[in-house]
């Protein structure tokens, strides 16, 4: 039985446990070609064009394999490497868009689970699954896994003892030939041992044809060290001491703890950022390590990769780069001037507390109001506009989300107004978000702001959580009043309850308005008597108001709207100004009347995620039923 193994992401991290486990059930393995320039041709089958070039390399990868006639595919699904992270939502979703696009049928595909956060056993009993599918028992199934992370970990081992890189590993333990080159490509290169590049690269983009062989250009001038050569458990150790260092995405938990490994170590002389255009998870991971080379004084390159990507740009780089490093023959020819001394500027005096915070629709009207009652004075809420997006466009990394683009210039904004404390949200999964404040911390500080940074995390699970959580509030509230904070926390509360019951009235009085514009005029004024409600009895009395006038207004009689439902990525739905207004542009439209539904919504979030609201749970169960 033949089982097809693609040269996906996970291929240089996984194919020693994939290898082992399909051989010791007597399947033999059958690998996609090395990507190729024929390979970049094929890249028009990919659908989309949205994703990184690694992920659109697994459409021709994969449609390879079905073309050649083997009894299945392996696309393995990454979710977590350990108990504390995930990986990039990418790789967890990969086969699942590889599937689909290419209209493969599901029955042919291979789906293992690489899981060890939430539950263990998930991946066991995938793989053990894997093997029912190949018609082998859960006996054999299990010990053919056992064998093959056994051997995932002397592959793992011996890239560390024999100092190999993964293709080396790969070729010396799983018999993959890999492409060797007799010619050098630089002639004219000297090298020089004494000079140590540390590569920080996922090695998907490293070790393929995207990355034009960088490690074997290097190679020619210096000695050469990436991610796979250092023990996991130094890389560990690294991460242990950043802030929620163990919480990266997994990919890039080898990438910042093995930066980290050398510059703590004094060993290397210079880093080269290794990356493909569009990647988010590196383009958080960049500001940081920049920081990191800079505070060590460690020269760092970075570089980014895709299709269009020339070789003769890229080496041109490189080799301007290595001149400038300590030891390298130009650096002897003309050593850098002295460096001279920097002026310190003393730090402001702090005044007051004045807080200032991003928000995110209409949530900032409830953030006001818990602040504002708990006796902090703030600025804002800060509306989102053109301004805004282009004060967060002139710090954010190239590549990050727009999210965090908006969320920054918010800051500025805060900042510019006064406020000398910011608070964010924190909480490390799949979403970049929960690393927001770090980076914006960074970024903001680097720009010359003054300020102090409150990052407030889930208390959940309480055990670990909570003395973080008390902690980050009790920086934010300081001494005031505990019952004010919680009267005004619940005031809030019914704010936003109250003013997500009026929009979806809102909705359903744009459809059948008589003259169009009413409700939404009757809506401002809504929101603005929730916004002046200092009590839960003025809220009720604003409320009965609104609902007295939406009775009130004279409606279109015989006609039923066309319902749609608004869904997408959390921030786009929310915001009115990033997804331009949607809602209002389709109830408000000429010719048809629309009645917009919405059930991504912050309260829907705040009892689904944090008060575990049971209807919800049951919703969501149902969700995620129909998504298998």
């Amino acid at each position: 039985m033949l089982v097809g193994v693609p040269r996906v992401p996970s291929f240089y991290y996984y194919y020693p446990l994939l290898k082992t486990f399909f051989e010791s059930l007597s399947c033999e393995t059958i690998l996609s070609k090395a990507t190729s320039g024929q390979t970049m041709e094929n890249l028009s089958i990919s659908p989309t064009d949205e994703p990184c070039i690694s992920v659109k390399l697994a459409f021709p990868h994969t449609q390879e394999l079905l073309n050649s006639g083997v009894d299945y595919i392996c696309l393995p699904v990454l979710i977590s490497s350990n108990r504390f992270s995930y990986y990039c939502p990418k790789h967890i979703g990969l086969p699942a868009m590889v599937v689909n696009g290419l209209e493969a049928s599901p029955g042919k595909i291979l789906t293992p689970k690489i899981d060890w956060r939430s539950n263990p056993k998930d991946g066991l009993g995938s793989f053990i699954y894997v093997g029912e599918q190949l018609g082998r028992s859960r006996r054999s199934s299990r010990k053919a896994l056992e064998e093959a992370c056994i051997f995932q970990e002397e592959f793992q081992e011996a890239a560390v003892s024999q100092m190999l890189t993964y293709p080396e590993a790969l070729e010396q333990l799983a018999g993959v030939t890999r492409l060797k080159r007799h010619q050098p490509y630089n002639i004219r290169a000297r090298f020089n041992r004494q000079v140590r590049i540390g590569v920080i690269a996922h090695s998907y983009v490293l070790y393929d044809y995207i990355g034009h062989d960088l490690v074997g250009r290097l190679r020619e001038m210096g000695t050469v060290l990436v991610p796979e050569m250092i023990p996991r458990a130094e890389i560990k150790k690294s991460l242990s001491e950043v802030n929620y260092g163990e919480e990266l995405w997994s990919f890039e938990q080898l990438m910042v703890g093995s930066a980290l490994y050398w510059l703590s170590g004094n060993l290397v002389d210079c880093l080269v950022l290794l990356s493909s255009f569009e990647c988010g998870p590196v383009a958080v991971i960049e500001v940081f390590l920049k920081q990191e080379a800079e505070r060590h004084r460690i020269p760092l390159l970075t570089l980014t990769v895709d299709e269009q990507t020339a070789e003769a740009g890229l080496v041109t780089r490189i080799e301007a780069f290595l001149d400038t490093i300590p030891g390298s023959r130009q650096w002897k020819l003309h050593p850098p001037a002295g460096k001279g001394t920097v002026a310190i500027l003393p730090t402001p005096l702090r005044k007051e507390q004045v807080l200032g915070f991003p928000t995110i629709g209409k949530l900032g009207l409830a953030l006001e109001t818990v602040f504002s009652g708990a006796g902090i004075s703030c600025v804002g809420p800060m509306p989102v506009t053109k301004r805004t997006v282009e004060l967060g466009q002139d710090l954010a990394p190239e590549f990050i989300c727009h999210p965090m683009t908006v969320t920054i210039g918010q800051m500025r904004q805060c900042l510019e107004a006064g406020a000398n404390t910011l608070v964010m949200v924190a909480g490390k999964g799949r979403c970049r978000l929960g690393w927001y404040a770090e980076i914006q911390d960074l970024l903001l500080k680097k720009a010359g702001y003054d300020f102090t940074m409150v990052t407030i995390g889930s208390p959940f699970p309480l055990g670990s959580n909570y003395r973080l959580f008390a902690q980050s509030l009790g920086q934010l509230f300081g001494g005031r009043s505990v019952s004010g904070a919680l009267s005004s926390a619940l005031l809030a509360y019914c704010k936003s309850l109250r003013l997500e019951q009026g929009e979806q009235l809102l909705y359903k009085l744009r459809a059948l308005e008589e003259k169009r514009g009413s409700a939404d005029k009757l809506f401002a004024r809504f929101v603005a008597g929730v916004r002046g409600s200092n009590t839960l009895s003025s809220l009720k009395r604003c409320w009965q108001e609104f609902q007295h006038e939406c009775v009130s207004l004279d409606l279109v009689e015989g006609i039923r709207p066309l319902k749609v439902r608004l869904i997408g990525e959390i921030y786009a739905v929310f915001e009115d100004f990033v997804n331009n207004n949607l809602a209002r542009v389709l109830g408000s439209l000429e010719g048809v009347r629309v009645e917009i539904d919405q059930e991504i919504t912050v309260m829907n979030w705040l009892h689904y995620n944090v008060l575990r609201h049971p209807r919800l749970l049951l919703r969501h169960k149902k969700i995620a039923g129909a998504a298998r």
